[in-house]
């Protein structure tokens, strides 16, 4: 779950809100941009141009954003040595390439590189990918992360492929999901890994994700979030299928903002189906060698 506060000019994250993935740049060219783009909102940019770095604080008003990325992480790292054990290859990630598309400020990057990745944060506000680099000089030792302010399209459009790709709570900020998805398999290597995260569309996730906190709770401006746009994983797996991509595993993300903890729970519990993600899940593809 989400918001954005206003603060002058600045717009801040909390609870996980990354800028939407676009082509945008600042200004009014930006998004002129964003709409030549196939799976861009310009609503959505506009909405998230500008970020503040205030919620890389772990014990602010932005600590649950914290709190999620650790089993985010967690399922990264345990799928892709899924995928070394699978090849035969050794557990050391020095030698695996990863893009985050939509990074915002630069959290999950900067766990992706803590792993031992070659890492690539790329998102489309230039505030944003300003912050990250800022933020990543504090860590002498992240010198194999590197952020770029583009795009999924812009680097398939240079024929660039990374072992990993990730995208966390992008997909459901996007006009065409589809063709969202699409970039993301085409920047991945043959038999490479897609880890993707967003809300399921059901009842629970309305009332989790939207009705709570933007009309109980108040902590996220209504309409932030439009229920039309969060996908089933049942249907992230079809689109994955359809472009060249095998899902290998679905996990629910478990909030509780009362003791401040996120757990990954399984999918199905015995014979109750989707138990596990009727609200926030990741979702891990591989595309097919």
């Amino acid at each position: 779950m989400y918001r954005w506060l206003q603060k002058g000019s600045r717009v801040c994250y909390a609870r996980g809100l990354r800028v939407p993935y676009s082509t945008a740049n600042s200004g009014h060219s930006a998004i002129h941009k964003v709409a030549k783009c196939n799976s861009v909102s310009e609503s959505e940019v506009s909405k998230f141009a500008q970020l503040s770095d205030s919620w890389w604080d772990p014990h602010g008003p932005f600590k649950y954003l914290h709190t999620m990325n650790v089993p985010r992480i967690q399922f990264i790292r345990s799928r892709i040595l899924d995928l070394q054990r699978s090849l035969q290859s050794q557990g050391d990630l020095s030698n695996l390439r990863a893009i985050d598309v939509g990074c915002g400020g630069g959290l999950a990057s900067e766990s992706l590189a803590r792993l031992g990745m070659r890492v690539v944060g790329v998102d489309a506000a230039h505030e944003n990918i300003s912050m990250a680099r800022v933020h990543q000089l504090r860590d002498p030792m992240l010198t194999n992360l590197e952020y770029k302010h583009t795009t999924a399209e812009q680097l398939v459009a240079q024929h660039e492929q990374f072992d990993i790709v990730v995208s966390l709570e992008v997909i459901e900020h996007v006009t065409h999901a589809f063709e969202f998805i699409k970039s993301l398999v085409r920047l991945t290597r043959p038999g490479g890994l897609i880890v993707v995260s967003t809300m399921n569309r059901t009842l629970v996730s309305w009332l989790v994700d939207v009705i709570v906190p933007e009309y109980v709770m108040g902590s996220v401006p209504r309409g932030t979030h439009d229920v039309a746009k969060f996908v089933p994983p049942e249907k992230l797996s079809e689109m994955f299928g359809a472009c060249g991509a095998e899902t290998v595993d679905v996990q629910g993300l478990v909030l509780d903002p009362l003791r401040n903890v996120c757990t990954l729970v399984p999918r199905d519990f015995g014979l109750l189906r989707n138990v596990g993600v009727q609200a926030n899940y990741i979702l891990a593809a591989r595309k097919k060698a």
